[in-house]
């Protein structure tokens, strides 16, 4: 999947049969991978197997014809967490006949449908905007596609039923789930966005599994081929796919797929985890086309952070908002732990983090939305969506909202006011901090120190504003207040009370 990688272990099969388990840095197009004691592998385009990794003279990582379990590092003089000295290990372009894997899905698309319109208004106007509410607002219904696969020698161990209820049943607590997707996204919008998934029954593969997870193959030719396998066997069944929620091109916003048993590929071969777009589209029926998918293994049990996670692109065009691109050898962490579209989901993969403050209110899915105004005394109640907000125009703005580790946010490193900056031209692959590149969305940690940007951690707890830590936020502090260019926002908030399902502040403009 395209969610980010920040020392996730893996278990990849070498093509002995023999398995290394290993951690993951990184994204689903460009990843490093390292031992569990901190030697970084690469794998040997030649031989197929995962080797202990050096740099060579252009400081590119290269394999060293050693393997793991079969060579000591350290008698071989490797150093630990090593990195590419130009960028991280980049699997070579993938190039596809029938599917270009490089197309870019359509609720990327979207976003830049929105950028544009959004761009064009603040220009045509050149002034502040008053109170624009966010564009392509989520509300309403909207209906999914899952199907499951499985194959003639790897039968399926989850039953569609449970499948259903981890998509679609109020209060569901499979596998220790906390509530089913159905949940978390209705929760999130204050009950505007229902998402629910038409479950199709198992389609079993006409080839056993290896001839899909086979790595000589372009990757992910043989995942695109067992999908759409799949869609022409639906076109089959007796099954009512009217219900499903297309855009406005005809394409179906989510199609997800689960294939039975575990992940046993290494990274980008065969059945790999990831999302694609299918193109040509699939005609699935007259007026819907398949088109943004994602894949992966169903494993032995069903977890919310991934799903959640793709399926707030596909149903809510949300961004990344962690790094794609690393830079310097290193992916920085975007809004870290504090929002489902950079860590969050990760952090607990059953019960993922919420939301954070800038997509729920692009999505249309505030309670509240107060303006800040000199002398303003607040009353912020966590959960509930209330934000305050101070804008610069339609594009840059602040936002705070209470965080507090309960219910959804359980998982977080801690508590207290999440003070947002946004500038929607921004991108979360620019962590430079300058007027000209920066985040699309910054947290502003309250300790100062920008180790989202700067890569040194995903979130913690003193990256939040309360009382008996930081209480104040302005102008003339760090983090500062400032726009993007540099001109003061007028901005000072201070006595930030203590932590609480209710917190204080008092605001200056």
């Amino acid at each position: 999947m395209s969610k980010p990688y920040f020392g996730q272990e893996f278990t990849f099969y070498q093509p002995d049969g023999t398995s290394l388990r290993v951690k993951g840095f990184g994204t689903q197009d460009s990843a490093v991978f390292e031992t569990l004691d901190g030697y970084t592998v690469v794998r040997n385009s030649e031989s197929g197997f995962y080797e202990y990794a050096t740099l060579n003279e252009r400081g590119d990582l290269v394999p060293t014809g050693y393997r793991p379990k079969k060579a000591p590092p350290k008698k071989l003089g490797l150093k630990r967490h090593l990195r590419s000295k130009r960028h991280d290990q980049e699997m070579p372009e993938v190039t596809m006949s029938a599917e270009p894997y490089r197309e870019r899905p359509r609720w990327q698309m979207r976003q830049i449908e929105r950028r544009a319109v959004a761009k064009a208004s603040v220009e045509a106007a050149d002034v502040a905007a008053e109170a624009a509410a966010p564009q392509r607002a989520k509300i309403g219904n909207f209906v999914g596609l899952c199907l499951l696969i499985d194959f003639p020698n790897e039968p399926g161990t989850i039953s569609r039923e449970e499948v259903e209820a981890y998509c679609n049943q109020p209060g569901y607590n499979g596998f220790g789930n906390n509530g089913s997707v159905f949940d978390y996204f209705l929760e999130n919008s204050n009950g505007l966005l229902s998402y629910t998934s038409i479950v199709a029954p198992y389609y079993t593969a006409i080839h056993e599994r290896s001839y899909y997870t086979d790595p000589s193959q372009i990757y992910p030719r043989r995942a695109v081929e067992l999908l759409r396998e799949a869609l022409e066997s639906l076109k089959l069944q007796d099954i009512d796919l009217s219900s499903l929620s297309v855009d406005n091109q005809q394409c179906v916003f989510a199609t997800n797929v689960f294939y039975a048993g575990g992940n046993i590929n290494g990274f980008r071969l065969g059945l790999y985890p990831h999302t694609g777009v299918l193109s040509p589209r699939h005609e699935l029926l007259p007026g819907q086309l398949i088109a943004d998918y994602q894949f992966t293994d169903m494993g032995n049990e069903l977890t919310l952070g991934t799903f959640c996670h793709e399926n707030g692109h596909l149903i809510c065009d949300f961004p990344d908002l962690y790094d794609m691109t690393p830079d310097g050898g290193r992916f920085t962490h975007g809004v870290g732990k504090f929002c489902l579209m950079g860590y969050g989901g990760y952090i607990d993969e059953k019960n993922p983090s919420q939301i954070g403050a800038y997509l729920k209110y692009r999505a249309g899915w505030a309670n509240s939305v107060t303006e800040i105004t000199s002398g303003l005394h607040s009353s912020v109640r966590a959960g509930v969506n209330d934000f305050y907000i101070l804008r610069k125009n339609e594009q840059e703005y602040f936002l705070i909202e209470n965080r507090q580790k309960v219910g959804r946010d359980r998982a977080l490193p801690g508590s207290g006011l999440a003070i947002w900056h946004v500038d929607e031209t921004g991108s979360n692959n620019f962590q430079q901090m300058t007027p000209e590149q920066h985040y699309e969305c910054s947290l502003e940690q309250a300790d100062g120190v920008f180790d989202l940007e700067l890569a040194g951690d995903a979130g913690q707890a003193k990256d939040l504003f309360h009382g008996g830590g930081t209480t104040s936020f302005g102008d003339a502090t760090t983090p500062d207040s400032r726009w993007w260019d540099g001109s003061p926002s007028g901005l000072n908030i201070s006595n930030i009370s203590n932590n609480g399902p209710i917190m204080s502040f008092i605001a200056e403009t």
